[in-house]
């Protein structure tokens, strides 16, 4: 009686794992098994595809194809720390000693000049010049703004040149900056958004204008000094 119970159970066993191993994958199957056949098949028999078989399947997104005047949203940021020091010393000695070969007196107003029997007058001197100059230049700027350019042309290799402008008038005091460079499509983010360093060959212009700049500038004809004869 023993031996008959366990025998019915290893049968059992035995078809349980039978069960397990080859129904339930070809009756839950989503995808297709290891060989190749697919589980889910359409109305029409055909295999389906892993997009229509698969619970977690996402397709790759697609790379966006950019086009000329489209808009391409630019974050500049950049730093500067700028730090000269300087030290200039300058010393000058001058001896001097100087005597007269010949001492002439006017003895009236229309008279000749005649030799003076007086001693003649000797000339002497020191100059001692010393000059020390120490200074530092300490100078720090940083911008960090965005501004929106436009694609105003497409390479052949697919990298976009953009360009954009910004002005601002605040009373009489104004400014523009301008911003240009060329960026590759797979380093734009979502919504159209790219950061300065990602730009090659990145130019960026500031040109200020009104009372402040007008007091800082320098005059035309330092400027043309400085075109002819350069330092």
């Amino acid at each position: 009686m023993l031996n008959n119970i366990i025998r019915q159970s290893r049968f059992l066993i035995y078809c349980s794992f039978f069960y397990i191993l080859f129904i339930v994958p070809n009756t839950f199957a989503q995808s297709g098994s290891l060989g190749g056949s697919t589980a889910l098949t359409r109305y029409n028999s055909k295999p389906l595809k892993m997009s229509e078989a698969s619970l977690t399947w996402e397709a790759a997104p697609r790379q966006k194809v950019y086009k000329e005047q489209e808009i391409i949203h630019v974050h500049y940021k950049q730093s500067w720390n700028y730090n000269n020091t300087a030290n200039n010393q300058r010393k000058k000695s001058i001896k001097t000693s100087a005597k007269l070969s010949g001492w002439f007196k006017w003895p009236d107003l229309f008279s000749m000049p005649v030799k003076s029997d007086a001693s003649l007058p000797e000339i002497g001197g020191e100059l001692d010049h010393k000059t020390q100059n120490q200074g530092n230049l300490l100078r720090k700027e940083t911008l960090d703004f965005h501004i929106s350019c436009v694609v105003t042309s497409i390479q052949e290799n697919g990298n976009l040149f953009i360009e954009g402008t910004f002005s601002s008038n605040i009373g009489e005091e104004g400014k523009i900056m301008y911003i240009c460079g060329f960026i590759r499509p797979e380093d734009i983010k979502p919504g159209n958004t790219i950061e300065s360093n990602m730009i090659a060959g990145l130019e960026y212009k500031e040109i200020p204008s009104g009372s402040s700049y007008d007091a800082v500038r320098r005059t035309w004809g330092a400027r043309l000094i400085e075109q002819w004869k350069p330092l």
